[in-house]
């Protein structure tokens, strides 16, 4: 194993490249962009698979130039509360330990995982060095707001704390929602210079793309269909559940209006089972595939993406970005003044659900697939507003920015 003598930015993502979640795709995106630009990046990841633990990595390598640092974690299930916990805790403790080896400018780490930026923010101001903290999911606020963890319970307010700790000693923050900034100004208080607003990005699924009509062919009905590729967990199953039942109704199933919910999560079986009456339902598993996901976004005529109430200020579902690269409408049940529903109106992209009446609602979907300029309309925004303001290009270079004021 050789390190370089000193590192620009290291790096402390749960996930990276060969992983393909959302949160790997954007961590490796950043670390090949900063190794470009001529910075010498270390990543600091635990050396298993998050989504399939059996999958184990080399402990240490070079990929692109960028020095990938993998932890030894043991075989543990994220879907199970107390082993995520664990896996946490254990890959914060040795994320700690190697960080005081290092000699680095500045550390970076992200929520979730939990403790890691906490761990990780200490040793960096012990060392007099500089640290960016990226929000992704705000816990523990979003399991209180979501009932899955009470205010008093010990976890949640030692985490409370962490991220009191977090948001003082941070040499900047960088938020993905403008609804997250609200929400911590209120709830934790922290100074305006050091806020960063960058939105998640999408890797452009234009490009290398290969068509394959075996995709059409598995996926796809007649008629008009709505993708959702995604999670089906606690915060996806009341907007999921939502949809569809409207999607019940007799308009749109005599419209050929067709659902097609491609992914997995704790509460799939519960959907499967509401659904089990709708003929225009339709469930898959997730596409660990990058080209057959680009063509179930590239046959798709719209893309569904869904956020509970209580999950407004909390995160930004990162699937957004990839639909507006698809280049078409999106139909969105979200919170009002959520950053996804800001997003819609100031690029008129979609149409968000939240508030309308079933029937206004079914009157939408319907003006989506009937009205055609209006449809081209939309899809057309959509790229664009990919292409001005959510490409990867456009996000890694205000990553630069922040960077290069720290440095």
């Amino acid at each position: 194993m050789h390190y370089v003598e000193e590192y620009d930015v290291v790096l402390f993502p749960q996930t990276f490249y060969p992983d393909v979640d959302a949160t790997a795709k954007l961590m490796t995106d950043l670390a090949e962009f900063l190794v470009k630009k001529g910075k010498k990046v270390m990543v600091v990841t635990p050396n298993r698979s998050y989504e399939r633990p059996n999958i184990k990595y080399p402990e240490f390598e070079i990929i692109e130039d960028i020095h990938v640092n993998r932890i030894k974690v043991p075989k543990l299930n994220k879907n199970n509360a107390l082993q995520k916990i664990l896996l946490y805790y254990l890959f914060s403790t040795k994320a700690k330990r190697t960080l005081k080896k290092l000699n680095y400018k500045i550390a970076l780490a992200i929520l979730p995982p939990f403790f890691v930026a906490y761990k990780t923010l200490k040793v960096t101001k012990k060392k007099e060095k500089k640290f960016i903290f990226l929000l992704h999911d705000l816990h523990p606020d979003a399991l209180v707001r979501r009932k899955q963890a009470s205010p008093n319970n010990p976890l949640v307010i030692l985490l409370k704390k962490h991220n009191n700790y977090i948001f003082k000693n941070s040499d900047k923050t960088i938020f993905v929602g403008r609804d997250q900034i609200e929400y911590v100004k209120e709830n934790y208080g922290i100074n305006n210079e050091k806020i960063e607003f960058i939105p998640n990005w999408a890797r452009d699924l234009r490009e290398n793309f290969i068509k394959k009509d075996s995709i059409k062919e598995k996926y796809y009905k007649s008629g008009f269909n709505i993708l959702y590729a995604g999670n089906m967990g606690e915060s996806q199953v009341k907007s999921l559940e939502k949809v569809i039942k409207l999607m019940k109704n007799e308009r749109l199933f005599a419209n050929s209006v067709n659902l097609i919910l491609v992914g997995h999560g704790r509460r799939k079986d519960y959907l499967l089972n509401i659904a089990k009456d709708a003929g225009n339902v339709y469930f898959f598993d997730y596409v660990y595939d990058f080209a057959d996901y680009q063509n179930l976004i590239y046959f798709a005529d719209g893309y569904l993406v869904t956020m509970i109430n209580e999950d407004k200020g909390m995160s930004v579902p990162s699937k957004t970005y990839y639909y507006l690269s698809g280049g078409k409408p999106i139909l969105a049940d979200v919170p009002v003044d959520s950053e996804v529903d800001i997003l819609l109106r100031e690029n008129k992209v979609g149409i968000n659900l939240n508030n309308l009446e079933e029937e206004e609602a079914i009157e939408n979907i319907l003006m989506l697939k009937n009205n055609k300029e209006y449809y081209q309309e939309l899809s057309k925004n959509a790229r664009k507003a990919f292409e001005d303001k959510y490409s990867k290009e456009v996000a890694l270079e205000s990553y630069l920015r922040v960077v290069e004021t720290l440095l």
